[in-house]
């Protein structure tokens, strides 16, 4: 990973230097190499269930519970611009 990174600032640094027609050379090989590995495009991931077993369904009154907490979050902004 690390010599990767390496890899592209250098190419970066050399593609400063290339001419305008060279940029355009570059830009369309770079789109032919994409297009050689395109797979199938990557399936969308549900984040359904993300906070569930975390401790959240112990609060007896979370959305209560949420709300005083927004309310504090939002005096303790508002006490700190004034």
């Amino acid at each position: 990973m690390h010599q990767a990174a390496i890899k592209k600032m250098e190419i970066i640094h050399k593609m400063a230097k290339l001419s305008e027609q060279q940029i355009n050379e570059l830009d369309n090989y770079v789109h032919s190499l994409f297009l050689q590995s395109k797979s199938d495009k990557p399936k969308p991931v549900s984040l359904k269930g993300i906070w569930k077993n975390i401790g959240f369904e112990k609060i007896d009154d979370l959305d209560s519970q949420l709300k005083s907490i927004r309310q504090e979050l939002s005096d303790s902004i508002y006490n700190k611009t004034i």
